[in-house]
């Protein structure tokens, strides 16, 4: 049920650098794959079509959650509670529940992280779950490519 993405999150320089590529299937019968890569620049993203050579520039409207430095303002803004640990792929994960609120919506996440990495997370809005992410494998201390924290040559940024 639903569709399957396959991703690859990238992380360099500490987590100062972060991308990730997904790679999805679209258009029903035709299956097409659709390969997107998206490179994380504090509260701004930048969201490339890697198919069409076309990208978008956006500020997040919710700054990501830095779960290596939880403040008490982060905590009660989020509604973060820390609800035990869990291990995936071998690593002990501490498990936390949280909710975000954006243009009158709310959603709730659990989510394991690891080395403040997420490793898993459920989102759900209304009682049912929409997203369900997990890491399938990790790979530490490997050199990541310099290009997959830039725009692609002949892509250009709005």
């Amino acid at each position: 049920m639903g569709q399957k993405v396959q991703g690859v999150q990238y992380f360099d320089d500490y987590g100062r650098k972060e991308a990730s590529e997904l790679t999805m299937k679209v258009g029903g019968v035709a299956n097409v794959e659709k390969h997107i890569r998206t490179i994380a620049d504090g509260d701004k993203i930048i969201s490339i079509d890697l198919d069409m050579k076309v990208a978008n520039k956006a500020t997040l409207p919710v700054k990501p959650v830095n779960y290596l430095n939880l403040t008490d303002e982060i905590r009660e803004l989020h509604k973060i509670k820390e609800v035990g640990t869990e291990e995936i792929l071998g690593r002990k994960c501490t498990k936390y529940t949280l909710e975000v609120v954006y243009g009158g919506q709310t959603t709730h996440s659990t989510v394991w992280i690891w080395k403040g990495i997420p490793l898993k997370n459920e989102t759900s809005s209304n009682g049912m779950v929409i997203v369900t992410e997990q890491a399938t494998e990790i790979q530490e201390n490997v050199e990541v490519p310099a290009e997959k924290f830039l725009v692609p040559e002949g892509v250009t940024v709005p």
